[in-house]
């Protein structure tokens, strides 16, 4: 034997040993599980369609209270008609000897509506359009001001005119670093 083929037969010989050691393939990387032909692949049934239960929006997280002593309540009508839109004025009462002054946006007072048992019809709107407009409200010691109206057409959350009867009207200002609650405010909702 000469000796480029020993060296060769050497070479093969040791190649196919580390070959033996190191036999990588996409078939051994455990990300990668080798697919037989006659493994079926694996299918989830669809779920069944199911009608979700009405969801209670929650407010959002509020503000800390104002620490100045104040009072707050909607004023306006005490009904309305469906399909009509009917408006109330949150209003601050100053209680406390200092200014309370407010630098907040358009949309910082929202609202939503109860039923007589004590359900949410019509949800605080998350898809409002506010401006960028920055308001300013001033409130001198014994003093009330509007802050903000909120407006009511006694339609629910889904758009459509609720039945005649009693409701809830709860209101609150969230905004320039302070939450504001205002008193239940009762309606009549005629149709």
């Amino acid at each position: 034997m000469t000796p480029r083929i020993r060296t060769a037969l050497l070479s093969i010989a040791l190649l196919g040993t580390l070959s033996a050691q190191a036999q990588v393939s996409i078939f051994t990387i455990p990300a990668l599980p080798p697919r037989s032909a006659a493994t079926p692949p694996v299918t989830t049934p669809a779920p069944a369609p199911t009608t979700p239960a009405p969801v209670t929006p929650a407010r959002p997280a509020l503000n800390p209270a104002l620490a100045t002593p104040h009072n707050a309540n909607l004023s306006g009508p005490g009904s309305l008609s469906g399909g009509q839109d009917t408006t109330w004025t949150f209003n601050l009462t100053n209680l406390g000897e200092a200014v309370i002054d407010l630098q907040h946006g358009a949309c910082d007072v929202r609202f939503e509506v109860l039923n007589a048992a004590g359900q949410v019809v019509r949800a605080n709107p998350t898809n409002t359009v506010c401006t960028m407009q920055l308001v300013m409200t001033n409130v001198a010691p014994g003093e009330t001001m509007d802050v903000q109206s909120v407006r009511w057409n006694g339609r629910g959350s889904d758009g459509r005119t609720l039945p005649a009867g009693e409701y809830t009207i709860r209101a609150y200002f969230n905004g320039a670093g302070v939450s504001i609650v205002a008193g239940d405010y009762p309606v009549t909702l005629e149709n």
